[in-house]
């Protein structure tokens, strides 16, 4: 019998075109030559072989971020969203540190709630008992308490975080694998499973990966739905949209890009239906959408004041305020610095309309999380710093001629860039942090994917896929480049990421649409992008946080391209400790830290730590103390021996500081700030060692002394 000859494979697509069914296959199958029944056809196997592949890399990734937290401690901003996660589970309320949405602060802190930690002792401090409970104070009240198991429960509730980065993995593969073919999703799964960047932070109790993984995955779905618009994909884009809005407010961006997308697709893929029939139903679809996402934000909240009047509310940042009329006003008392400096002058926008007794649908401590979140975006406005002066000194006149100046300028966190310490950022800031902290490898590759964008040709529905992978990017990088004063880290623009990756993959298909010698030297070059990137992570393993690329002179370059949460968020406090107890056990050490976790903690689990804080610049030191409480403070001068200074520290922020005293519980919060460049003077030497990139080790000479003295006099 003459052997049925084989049709030729046709050459892979840029994008795989979809039927209009979406269970369409991605590549066509092809099939074997005289396949046995007892062996599984060509495709399955290659199916196969690629689930294994997806779970292999997976695993991998899970293992090193499991394995790079245990090797570092809870960072600035951990510290807080683990003990307020606590409380939203014990006592059901959002009232503590509600700036940022609860699910990821609920996911990490559920297997510490399940440990029994000592909680009731804190619900009995004024951190949380007053009108506005204090996270920070209660987050060291929570340390004092659990000292024994202090570190332990930390490393418990980050390990669960990981599962939000595994969460992205898959949607980076399967988003990629649907466009541009299952080769092409293992391409984009091994950028992501080794972006050192997704590792730092995937291991944090931040909301930063979990709102990237389920953000991405959530508008995978909405695209789904575009291919294929049905009221079951409209539901589940809803309730994902949702459950991205509990991760993050950045999130609301989604709102306005969605249905930009939607208009795209509309106007750019022909059908065969009217355009009335699908305006209307896209409509209907969109208004499930967003029902169910304000639903899911509800359930999130556990309806936690969800009909409150929106006219109830005291808001202070501007997308919720206007002026008051008259100018000034009589505000309710505040022990928030911001609040306080801004109710006098500005009024809830709602209240003396006809939405005053109009019943929020939203949580009310997701609008006052947002209002808080927006004003420290938008930065501080000078004109209502000087108000606010004038009005404390009882000029009522200049107070209201100060507001309603047309100063604009802002003043706000201090930002650093290059060598550069300011109070204002740079537009260029996170183009820059791009650059410095993306491998080198997964930027030839991501360089590669726009210029086969640029030049390939593609069709109408083609050009609608790539719109639905660069608008979230666009609008995240345009908003906070332009929209908003925030240059503290990669992390803010974390959630462009997954469409990045996504994108490398169209240069599978592309490659293996060139022939002979192009294929072969296409696919070493696709291979040796990933190795280099392979190889980065390999080599900043287990300190993740403090990577940088080799172009950008690497994470010990001085000056420092980029300081905190970019190179030293106060990871290594552990691995401090550890180096002294091995290097220098019987020497005290100065210590200025840049995180949030007391380090005579050490001592009181039975490991004595001795530390003094080193000699501050003149006047850059202030007490936060209570009454009667003594401290030591700072030394009153440099001597030779060893310094510990974070790196955040060494170019110059500001921070609040522990006093090494006798262990008190009132003097187990921070009990001093400090002004800009208080510890610059240690930029004058060259450090001894670097504990995991991020503290810097001086061994200081008398010679060395006698150098920093004329920056230390009064």
């Amino acid at each position: 019998m003459a052997r049925k000859s084989r049709a030729p494979r046709p050459q892979p697509a840029l994008s795989q075109q979809p039927s209009e069914t979406p269970s369409a296959p991605a590549e066509p199958i092809v099939v074997a030559d005289d396949p046995s029944p007892t062996a599984p056809p060509r495709d399955l196997r290659r199916s196969l072989w690629i689930g294994l592949a997806v779970v292999a890399l997976l695993g991998v990734h899970l293992a090193l971020a499991e394995r790079s937290l245990l090797s570092e401690n809870a960072t600035v901003d951990e510290v807080v969203h683990m003990p307020a996660g606590l409380t939203y589970w014990d006592k059901h309320t959002f009232r503590l540190y509600h700036h940022n949405p609860p699910l990821v602060k609920m996911v990490a802190a559920l297997p510490v709630w399940l440990a029994k930690p000592e909680l009731e002792e804190l619900y009995k401090q004024r951190s949380w008992s007053q009108r506005d409970p204090a996270q920070l104070n209660f987050a060291q009240n929570f340390a004092y308490y659990n000292i024994d198991r202090y570190f332990e429960l930390f490393d418990l509730a980050r390990m669960v975080m990981p599962l939000f980065s595994v969460l992205g993995g898959v949607v980076v593969f399967a988003w990629s694998a649907r466009l541009y073919g299952p080769t092409a999703g293992l391409l984009s799964l091994v950028l992501w499973c080794f972006c050192p960047n997704i590792l730092a932070h995937g291991r944090l109790i931040t909301s930063d990966v979990g709102s990237t993984a389920i953000g991405a995955g959530a508008t995978f779905l909405f695209w789904l739905y575009l291919r294929s618009p049905r009221w079951g994909l409209a539901a589940a884009s809803g309730v994902a949209l949702g459950l991205a809005q509990l991760t993050k407010f950045s999130m609301l961006l989604l709102y306005f890009v969605w249905p930009f997308l939607w208009l795209v697709r509309l106007v750019l893929v022909p059908s065969a239906e009217g355009w009335p029939r699908r305006i209307g139903r896209g409509l209907a679809h969109g208004l499930l959408v967003v029902v169910l996402s304000i639903l899911t934000i509800d359930v999130g909240y556990f309806f936690e004041g969800v009909g409150r009047p929106l006219g109830s509310f005291e808001f202070a940042s501007s997308p919720l305020t206007r002026p008051v009329p008259g100018g000034v006003r009589t505000p309710p008392a505040s022990e928030n610095p911001l609040f306080a400096m801004h109710w006098p002058f500005v009024q809830n926008r709602f209240r003396g309309t006809f939405l005053e007794k109009f019943p929020s649908p939203l949580p009310e401590h997701y609008l006052l999380g947002f209002d808080e979140q927006k004003l420290e975006a938008d930065g501080i406005p000078v004109r209502f710093q000087k108000a606010y002066e004038a009005l404390g000194a009882g000029d009522v006149k200049g107070a209201i001629a100060e507001a309603s100046s047309s100063n604009r300028a802002v003043s706000g966190y201090g930002v650093y860039l290059n060598g550069e310490l300011r109070a204002t950022g740079w537009w260029y800031y996170y183009l820059a942090t791009l650059a410095y902290k993306v491998p080198e490898g997964t930027w030839l590759l991501m360089l590669g994917s726009i210029a086969v964008l640029a030049a390939a040709k593609r069709s109408r529905e083609a050009w609608a896929d790539e719109v639905a992978l660069w608008t979230v990017p666009s609008v995240i990088l345009f908003a906070m480049s332009f929209l908003t004063d925030i240059n503290l880290g990669l992390r803010y623009i974390l959630a462009i990421v997954p469409y990045l990756f996504i994108q490398a993959g169209k240069l599978v298909p592309w490659v293996e649409s060139l022939t002979g010698q192009g294929r072969r030297l296409g696919r070493s070059a696709l291979l040796g992008g990933l190795a280099l990137t392979i190889t980065a992570t390999a080599m900043i393993h287990p300190s993740y946080l403090a990577y940088f690329n080799v172009v950008s002179g690497g994470p010990d370059r001085t000056p420092a391209r980029l300081i905190d949460s970019n190179l030293d968020w106060g990871q290594d406090l552990v691995k401090l400790r550890a180096w002294c107890r091995e290097t220098i056990p019987n020497e005290p050490i100065g210590l200025a830290y840049f995180g949030q976790i007391n380090p005579t903690i050490f001592t009181l689990r039975g490991d004595r730590f001795d530390w003094f804080l080193p000699p501050a610049r003149p006047n850059t030191f202030v007490s936060l103390a209570p009454p009667g409480v003594r401290l030591i403070g700072p030394a009153q001068e440099l001597k030779p021996g060893w310094y510990a200074v974070s790196a955040t520290l060494v170019y110059g922020l500001k921070w609040r500081f522990y006093d090494p005293t006798p262990l008190v519980n009132q003097a187990w919060a921070p009990t001093w700030r400090s002004k800009d460049d208080a510890f610059g003077y240690f930029r004058l030497f060259e450090p001894t060692h670097r504990i995991g990139h991020s503290i810097y080790l001086y061994h200081l000479t008398a010679e060395d002394v006698a150098r920093a003295a004329p920056m230390l006099k009064p």
